[in-house]
């Protein structure tokens, strides 16, 4: 098993594997450093991190197991996530955490890394999601456009949802564009998305994709 490395843009780099475990639990300690409730901006042990996610997780206290890597379908980090753990922060790191890191070693500028499992039934729905987060991180005109838009709708059921769902209060409004996005039925999510705010989106999304040379249907960068 190893990862595939593929650079969209001069920011953006996917990240495939072909299972969804080997994602997750390559990308655990970096994703909730990003945006974890609890953990963000912290140095933690995989052994702490479980310890409160089985207590504090939907899957968790449902089941009594950790059930993390059934849980999460994509990722998506800004660079910065990875420098506590190149300064020897999070040692000793695994060896798949040692294998990610040596991807970006070489890189100066800041970037995002966005990762999906390349046999999921949803890849397409995946890759729309964590490209989302992407162009939002790194393309200020998309961001701006995107943040408009939101601003003219009551999305506080939706960010509340979110925060159950143990997403970070910093990032609910990038969650909620890329959900919104997508418009599917995610794992965990129930609340309704209005058609309105997803139409509007996803043109700016589209309108972007164009601009960077990106196909629309996203399944095609993994070919």
């Amino acid at each position: 098993m190893r990862l595939k490395h593929k650079t969209l843009t001069d920011k953006i780099h996917l990240i495939t594997t072909d299972t969804e475990r080997y994602l997750a639990s390559t990308f655990l300690r970096f994703q909730e450093y990003y945006e974890s409730p609890k953990f963000k901006g912290k140095i933690f042990t995989l052994d702490e991190f479980k310890e409160w996610y089985i207590k504090n997780s939907m899957g968790g206290e449902k089941t009594g197991k950790f059930t993390y890597y059934d849980d999460w379908e994509g990722f998506n980090i800004p660079s910065y996530v990875l420098n506590p753990f190149y300064s020897g922060k999070f040692n000793p790191l695994s060896d798949k955490e040692k294998r990610f890191l040596e991807l970006f070693e070489k890189e100066k500028e800041k970037f995002y890394v966005i990762g999906v499992n390349k046999e999921t039934k949803t890849l397409g729905a995946d890759l729309t999601h964590e490209i989302a987060h992407g162009l939002f991180y790194t393309d200020k005109d998309y961001r701006e456009e995107i943040l408009n838009v939101l601003s003219r709708y009551n999305l506080e059921k939706l960010k509340t949802e979110l925060k159950e769902m143990k997403y970070h209060r910093d990032v609910l409004e990038d969650e909620c564009h890329a959900y919104s996005i997508n418009a599917v039925k995610k794992r965990g999510l129930k609340t309704k998305i209005p058609k309105g705010l997803s139409t509007q989106l996803r043109e700016i999304y589209k309108e972007h994709l164009k601009e960077k040379g990106l196909p629309i249907l996203s399944e095609q960068l993994i070919l």
